[in-house]
């Protein structure tokens, strides 16, 4: 009967629903000298447990707290700086618009030279992502 309990016992250790008593009781059965042969394996792990348990620090650990105030100060200066450069940006916004060209046919054509110019620049970078493409295809082959 007691070998069954054992087996029953092992079962729900390994699952993780032992209690501790339960535990106890497989630690005093595994850590006597007669032990069933088909669960000898497991006598060397118990008696392992049993034996760890009584070691104690021969050290006292003195843990120091960590020093926070830097980051207190980091955060309350960056909180000014936010809040002083709302309050510089609204002084600084012109009342009134102001329209740079006078005639509306000049700064569609000046807009047309802008929007050229970035697009432009726009399609030199586009030019580089060819070798992405390239790259891509090769690494495809290699997966494949």
């Amino acid at each position: 009967m007691e070998l069954s309990n054992i087996e029953k016992l092992l079962e729900k250790y390994f699952e993780g629903k032992t209690t501790i008593s339960e535990e106890k009781e497989l630690k005093v059965y595994f850590t006597r000298e007669t032990v069933s042969p088909h669960l000898e394996h497991y006598k060397s792990m118990f008696q392992y447990f049993s034996e760890e348990s009584t070691i104690t620090a021969t050290r006292d650990f003195k843990i120091k707290p960590k020093k926070k105030t830097r980051y207190a100060w980091v955060g309350i200066a960056a909180s000014v700086v936010l809040i002083a450069g709302i309050f510089m940006s609204d002084i600084n916004k012109p009342s009134e618009s102001i329209d740079t060209y006078e005639d509306p046919e000049i700064a569609l054509q000046e807009t047309k030279k802008i929007l050229k110019m970035v697009s432009s620049y726009m399609n030199e970078g586009k030019q580089e992502l060819v070798y992405l493409k390239k790259f891509e295809n090769t690494k495809n082959k290699f997966i494949k």
